[in-house]
Order: C-alpha cells, then structure tokens, then sequence
C-alpha cells in the first residue's frame, strides 16, 4: 500500500513538472524553412521580458511530445504562426493551427517564406529528379500559398521576408500586437484552462468559479470593443463555465447571455 501511495505521489508530480506554465507567445513553424528564424524570434522577444513557448526548449525529455504542444497551446496568449512552404504543407503544423483555432486563441501569422526555388528542393532531396520537383510544385508544396488554411488567409500578417522585409520595423510591429488589450487576452487563457479542468473533471461543481473570481469572469465575458475588433473570442466552453458558475452562485438560478456574432480578428 505504500508502495502504490508512493507510486501515485510521483505520478502526481511528474505530471505537474511537464505541465507548461502560462506564456505570452506560442511559436508555430516548419522547421525546413524557419527554424533559424524561430529561435531568433524567440529570442528577441524574450529580451523584452516575453515568456515564449518553443518546442526546441519546452518539451521536457520523456513526456508526450503532442500532448506538451496542446497544452503550451492552451496556456499562451498568442499564437505566431510563421508562414512557409513547409508549416503550410506540415500535418503537425496544421494540427497546431486547427487547436488554436478551436480554442479562439489570438493568431498571429509571420509570413516569412513566401516558396522554395529547385536548388533549395535539391539540397534537401539530393536523390530527387525534375520530374519529382514538378509533381511537388503541382502540389503546391513549394509555395506558402496554394495550400494555406482558409482561416489564416482572412488575418492581417505581418510581413517577416528575409532580404525583403525590414526586421526591425516588422518586429516593432509584433511588439505592438502582443501588448494590445493584453490584460484581456490573458485572462481569455486563464478561464480557458480554468473551464478544460472543469470539463475533464466532470464538470463538477468544485471547479467552478466563486466570489470575486466569479465576477470578474463575468465582468470579462461582458466586455464590448466599441471602436475595434475584439483581440480574442470567448469559446463556447468560456460562455458555458462562467453562467455555471453564476448559476451556481446564484443557488442554480439560470442566466442567459446573447452571443453576438463575430468575425475572427
């Protein structure tokens, strides 16, 4: 019995060791085209003091390597996207795109790899002909546009094209991004993994909301941009914890919020 006590207290924590903290910038990208690019992206921005998830320093040795990535996903604010051939065409890429989707995560798309030329192909397929080369291109593998998510076509990008684009200005820009309505956007991540603990755990009653963090949910979910977009969407699981919450509150007296329909930002 002792043993298995002991065995369950380590399960405990080990779980708790490889779960991500909350972070400012989560980054997506396809390693072929950008992974120079990520890390001093990474970098720069964790001189500003910006806490960034990349998968070259937060996955921890012997965990789930997707299941570390959903729940850095879950616990970011921002998820930069870094356009190219290779993240657009990437199944692991895509598979991050469609989760920071479902959870209305704020994106942000970099393009920085607008297509690969054939000497690029070549170096990294040197057994490959011309006649591979050209089904690759039908395919649209060598571009970032043919097969780019139909979601990510609708946001405003900011434009990171090495010997094109300004670094500097560009990287200004994205400094600026991730500091507006930024209060707002983080407490969308903390109900967010407040309302995913509630939901794996059976909904129960225990994990919902009380007192002042109640009402500053529900202060939060009735917050209205006037003049702008909203920065992130509510889930339909964020509109479903808060009124439990209140109703619970409320001795199970049930509210009703209207969803006003939105575009993504």
């Amino acid at each position: 019995m002792a043993i298995y006590r002991l065995y369950t207290r380590y399960q405990t924590l080990s779980a708790a060791i490889s779960m991500n903290p909350f972070q400012d910038a989560f980054i997506s990208y396809g390693r072929a085209d950008s992974k120079q690019f990520a890390q001093k992206l990474s970098e720069r921005l964790t001189e500003l003091g910006n806490t960034v998830w990349f998968d070259v320093n937060d996955i921890p040795l012997g965990v789930d390597y997707q299941k570390q990535i959903d729940d850095g996903i879950e616990k970011t604010d921002n998820f930069l996207y870094l356009i190219s051939p290779h993240s657009v065409n990437s199944e692991y890429c895509g598979l991050e795109v469609e989760l920071a989707l479902k959870r209305n995560k704020r994106i942000i798309p970099l393009l920085h790899v607008e297509e690969i030329s054939y000497e690029t192909w070549q170096q990294r397929n040197p057994d490959g002909t011309e006649a591979q080369w050209e089904e690759y291109k039908a395919a649209g593998k060598h571009s970032h546009f043919t097969n780019m998510h139909p979601e990510i076509r609708k946001i405003n990008w900011v434009y990171f094209r090495e010997g094109i684009d300004d670094f500097e200005q560009s990287f200004q820009g994205l400094v600026e991004l991730l500091v507006r309505e930024k209060d707002h956007v983080h407490q969308h991540t903390v109900l967010l993994n407040d309302a995913l603990e509630w939901e794996r755990n059976q909904k129960q009653t225990r994990y919902l909301l009380t007192g002042e963090d109640r009402q500053q949910a529900e202060a939060w979910l009735a917050t209205r941009f006037k003049d702008s977009q909203s920065p992130v969407v509510p889930t339909d699981l964020h509109y479903e914890y808060i009124t439990e919450s209140i109703k619970n509150g409320d001795n199970l007296m049930t509210q009703v919020f209207v969803v006003p329909w939105v575009g993504r930002c």
